[in-house]
């Protein structure tokens, strides 16, 4: 098995989505520090990965790293990175914007920062 496809990391999309199980599964034993630790982790893996999809010009999964980054930035306990992502991509996508808002308000209702 490869682990490097073109300029995306294989390994790296594993060891995000890790980090997300990781951050998830503290969560729900409730131990904030080690939760907010692995979503920090995985939101900047996540920013890693959405510039390698703008490289190759996957643009859908590029925005969809920028959210997810936004998600696990919220999850952490860093409302303003995560605002601050998805003002840029509402800027940047304006055709996306019911998806991306839609997003902002599932972390507004459901998720304490």
């Amino acid at each position: 098995m490869s682990t490097i496809s073109g300029p995306v990391s294989d390994m790296l999309m594993t060891v995000k989505s890790r980090e997300v199980q990781r951050g998830m599964l503290a969560e729900m034993r409730g131990d904030r520090p080690s939760a907010a630790r692995h979503f920090l982790a995985a939101a900047h893996l996540e920013l890693v990965l959405a510039a390698d999809f703008d490289e190759i010009g996957d643009e859908d999964l590029a925005v969809r790293s920028r959210l997810s980054a936004a998600s696990c930035f919220w999850r952490a306990g860093d409302p303003l990175s995560a605002r601050g992502l998805i003002e840029n991509l509402l800027e940047s996508h304006p055709e996306r914007a019911a998806i991306i808002r839609g997003v902002l308000d599932d972390l507004e209702q459901n998720v304490s920062p």
